[in-house]
């Protein structure tokens, strides 16, 4: 299979534990695992399902669905909705997805929503809201029924300025490129990463730096496939690619005894989630199996296959949980592997700071004690100046910069033509993080070039325009 992925292509990955329909098990870790968190010295937080604690604590009765044990409700008002899923995204372009929008469901019509509740776009589309993969906050789907109809271009425009009146993007009707990012493991048994758009791409080492944004870890686990050269020129090469994943380090060698039809990378997370027999399974670092391949994909579905809709991925671990779902009911995995949350809900949905927990009257919202969605600046180079301002409510806004293949746009350590310049953008979509009250007219952002890694800097605001 030539490797020509598009923008929809996504990277996965890792290990094993009990995890059986109808009931919840601890982890079982081999013996050879490096102790995992939860243990004894975690007593004051939460007990996971599976514990003597969570064991004698009564079941549900069939009447009522009871609230989930460990989370606490914030008394936010109950939604409504049918379903409520995670936005579709891009795992090797984004290692932590874009938890401040949802799309639910009502009636077989889904829309969107922030995931504080705050209903942005009514349920009226087929299937799921997407993201495009760089113009994150265009949002596609919503009006797929009405395309080429003499009500589409007047419904496009009244939606998109609704969107972009209450700050939440536009509708993207357009296919707006993209790349890919992969991992293979040539014959000379080195695993690199392979980046590209739509054809061939390029090769690049595993760096420390890349271990550490992908495994978390400069000795860290990626999911490769086996691949081999079908052409090359210059600066870019044609793989002939498995379809399978294998868990490798940077000289090759195999995690374990396992092949996945699709994997995840950990990034700063303690698990990751990988696919095989159809079922998805959790590993940790080590590359050993938490649980058991027993879940069910939570996004991105298949549209491909008839009504009820079939997804396809598994939730990462956001802030060390992650939502998982079997026999049709919904849970929270711990970072050990173990269901914090039994799989016993109709619907359930975290961000990481958050979950909205479907109970008989509608959603609720629970926090888990002690745990907060993360900052987004908390790995901030110290070189680089922070922000004392940031955006109103989300932690993303979207420019394009106004610049071209001869005209760069210099990328500094601070707001500031003072400040030394760490690179140069050419024309990309920019998150924007934060702005400086001392300096007007520059701001803080994200970079993410095709063939390197994410940087941040900052930039003048005279030389972006709006990505609307």
């Amino acid at each position: 299979m030539t490797v020509k992925r598009s923008l929809f292509s996504v990277l996965s990955m890792l290990f094993l534990t009990g995890c059986a329909a109808g009931a919840v098990f601890s982890a079982a870790v081999p013996s050879t695992a490096a102790p995992l968190p939860g243990t004894a010295e975690t007593a004051g937080t939460p007990q996971p399902a599976g514990t003597a604690e969570a064991a004698a604590t009564p079941a549900p009765t069939a009447d009522a669905v009871q609230p989930p044990q460990g989370l606490v409700e914030t008394g936010a008002a109950v939604l409504d909705y049918d379903e409520i899923r995670l936005i579709d995204y891009f795992r090797e372009y984004q290692p932590y997805p874009d938890t401040d929008y949802y799309t639910m469901c009502r009636d077989g019509k889904w829309g969107l929503m922030r995931s504080d509740g705050t209903e942005v776009l009514p349920c009226r589309a087929s299937e799921p809201l997407f993201e495009c993969s760089w113009n994150a906050h265009h949002w596609h789907g919503y009006l797929d029924d009405l395309f080429g109809s003499p009500d589409y271009e007047a419904a496009y425009k009244a939606a998109s300025q609704m969107l972009t009146e209450s700050g939440d993007g536009r509708l993207c009707a357009e296919h707006d490129g993209g790349g890919y990012r992969q991992f293979v493991c040539l014959q000379d048994d080195k695993t690199y990463l392979y980046s590209g758009s739509m054809g061939p791409g390029q090769f690049n080492a595993l760096t420390d730096d890349i271990l550490r944004l992908f495994s978390g870890s400069a000795n860290g686990l990626v999911p490769a496939r086996d691949s081999a050269i079908l052409q090359e020129g210059e600066g870019w090469v044609e793989l002939d690619s498995s379809d399978q994943y294998v868990y490798r380090s940077k000289n090759g060698t195999t995690a374990n005894d396992f092949n996945y039809t699709a994997a995840d990378c950990f990034f700063d997370a303690p698990l990751a989630a990988a696919q095989r027999e159809g079922k998805w399974v959790y590993l940790d670092t080590a590359g050993h199996e938490v649980t058991a391949p027993c879940y069910d994909g939570i996004y991105q579905p298949n549209h491909y296959t008839d009504e009820p809709l079939v997804f396809t991925r598994a939730a990462p671990l956001l802030s060390g949980y992650a939502v998982v779902t079997r026999d049709g009911k919904f849970g929270l995995l711990d970072s050990t592997g173990a269901e914090l949350v039994p799989c016993e809900y109709d619907g359930l949905v975290w961000d990481g700071g958050t979950a909205w927990v479907k109970l008989d009257d509608g959603w609720h919202e629970h926090t888990i004690p002690g745990v907060t969605k993360p900052d987004p600046l908390a790995d901030l180079p110290d070189s680089i100046v922070a922000p004392d301002t940031y955006p109103a409510r989300t932690d993303a806004v979207f420019f394009m910069a106004d610049a071209d293949s001869t005209n760069r746009l210099n990328l500094r350590a601070g707001p500031g033509r003072e400040y030394d310049i760490l690179g140069k953008i050419s024309s990309s979509s920019l998150r924007v993080y934060g702005y400086s009250s001392a300096a007007p007219g520059w701001a803080l952002v994200r970079y993410d070039p095709l063939y390197d890694l994410p940087q941040f800097g900052w930039v003048s605001t005279a030389y972006l325009i709006s990505a609307e």
